[in-house]
């Protein structure tokens, strides 16, 4: 059962006197000792995984799920029809292993048409996510918010600075696609981006995204995980963090990403990460983590049908030829997103989201470097 994978709330949170003055606390229906949701009622889950064990140097990250629900719940709700519940949290295994199987196992029992909030713990809980499109053997796209490339140049052990070499190592064609946002250069090997760029890892650096943050909506309307380390954000806006990060996305940029997360037709899973509450200075760190969360559900809550939930005959179609390239571009005129065109080994075509600054660098003879990914990959 379900049930059986979970923990009820505490009662350090009121409820009912949430309900009564119009909190986010009382427009979801959270598990306690009185009574468990029904799964089949709900469109957003939201599960606490207080799982510290593989946190390098970062104990006390195990205590941020409930953190986090102080803040979030004290918010108020936008006009959202979604119907959101609190399973509470994840009983832990007796080792990081079980815990990862025990959260993929109760991921398998939530509904397929559902969307996840994960509420970490450690990074590496982004292993119990993946594992789910590898049961269910369903390809999928993984995106991961961080400043640091969480692989291992050496075959050392398994813990939230290395599992993406263990989900590059185990994956047996599943994974479709790895972009990693917001890496910053200077704290990463220069083997590592070598290593992962052999492997076709895509990388958007904390620089090229500030300059314009919805360079990264064509990455995140791919994604079926997002997975975001609060190492992400500038220390002042996340002082919740065992390394005080000068630069990294500040509140703002942060809640947009959250949002566009919210808004792709592909997303499944949500998970926040590597947030110690006894590192947040007058909860400055959990309230922007609550206000991330809020602007994820109304994405949520926002999302209209998109490509390929659309026919390609909706979409405007672009020709691009010239000297370099012969390309053809996709657009929808009422969302205003983006697709390449690709050929596909079945005979059919494929349309990869991409920006209009992709389509517009083209018209110039520009290969933009996710364009040139996008094809480099067609010659694998």
């Amino acid at each position: 059962m379900l049930q059986d994978f979970f923990t009820p709330l505490s009662n350090h949170f009121d409820f009912d006197a949430a309900k009564d003055y119009g909190n986010i606390g009382g427009h979801i229906e959270a598990y306690t000792e009185k009574k468990f949701p029904d799964p089949d009622k709900f469109d957003v889950f939201i599960i606490g995984v207080p799982e510290e064990r593989n946190a390098i140097d970062n104990e006390g990250t195990g205590l941020a799920p409930d953190a986090i629900r102080q803040t979030l719940y004290n918010l108020f709700p936008g006009e959202w029809h979604l119907k959101i519940t609190d399973l509470g949290n994840l009983r832990l295994g007796e080792s990081t292993s079980q815990t990862y199987q025990n959260l993929t196992n109760a991921l398998l029992l939530l509904p397929v048409d559902s969307s996840i909030i994960v509420l970490g713990g450690s990074q590496d809980l982004t292993f119990g996510l993946i594992n789910y499109y590898d049961l269910n053997n369903k390809v999928y796209n993984l995106n991961v918010i961080d400043a640091f490339i969480d692989g291992s140049l050496t075959d050392s052990g398994f813990d939230n600075e290395n599992y993406l070499t263990e989900i590059l190592r185990k994956d047996d064609g599943h994974l479709q696609n790895l972009s990693l946002l917001g890496v910053q250069s200077y704290y990463n090997h220069p083997d590592k981006f070598r290593k992962f760029k052999d492997l076709y890892v895509d990388f958007y650096n904390l620089g090229e995204l500030k300059k314009d943050i919805f360079e990264a909506e064509p990455e995140l309307r791919e994604a079926h995980i997002v997975s975001l380390d609060v190492k992400s954000m500038k220390f002042a806006n996340m002082p919740a963090q065992v390394q005080g990060m000068p630069n990294g996305f500040d509140g703002i940029e942060i809640c947009k990403l959250s949002r566009l997360s919210g808004l792709a037709p592909k997303n499944r899973f949500f998970g926040v990460f590597e947030y110690n509450p006894l590192l947040d200075q007058r909860l400055t760190g959990a309230n922007l983590i609550a206000q991330l969360l809020w602007y994820y559900i109304d994405g949520k809550n926002n999302r209209q049908k998109e490509y390929p939930e659309i026919s390609k005959s909706e979409l405007l179609k672009f020709y691009v030829e010239n000297e370099v390239v012969k390309l053809v571009f996709y657009k929808n005129p009422l969302s205003g997103r983006w697709w390449l065109e690709v050929p596909h080994y079945e005979g059919e075509s494929l349309l990869i989201s991409c920006s209009e600054k992709d389509y517009e660098n083209a018209v110039k003879s520009i290969i933009t470097k996710r364009i040139y990914g996008i094809l480099n990959k067609l010659t694998v």
